[in-house]
């Protein structure tokens, strides 16, 4: 989830068209550096999350701020005057790079029941 404000230009940005994507990379770790891997090398691997944000609906807003809320306290001091939502990201694709020869294409259910 996420918790954003129309003061922020990216959600100016999001309203006209809300496709987004999140990388994440192995390179925000220790985990590169420590095996000697350059951020750009594949085996320095990332994930591409791919999809909408949207709004969530009334009947969401609970789990929202308990989910939010919960792990950034802080959230709920922000000022009233910037008109906070809460929003969710709709992943529809997801890219993994981590090795050479090409990203591997996951679906949304794939990683969502991948078992640790």
């Amino acid at each position: 989830y996420l918790y954003l404000t129309d003061m922020e230009i990216s959600v100016q940005d999001l309203e006209i068209n809300s496709n987004a994507s999140l990388t994440v990379s192995l390179a925000q770790t220790p985990f590169c550096k420590k095996h000697g891997y350059d951020p750009q090398n594949p085996l320095c691997a990332h994930i591409i999350f791919c999809g909408t944000i949207v709004k969530v609906n009334d009947s969401e807003v609970v789990l929202a701020k308990k989910a939010l809320f919960s792990r950034h306290p802080e959230m709920e001091s922000w000022p009233k005057d910037h008109n906070w939502f809460f929003a969710k990201f709709n992943i529809t694709n997801i890219w993994v790079l981590d090795y050479f020869g090409g990203l591997k294409i996951v679906t949304p259910e794939e990683y969502y029941n991948v078992k640790p």
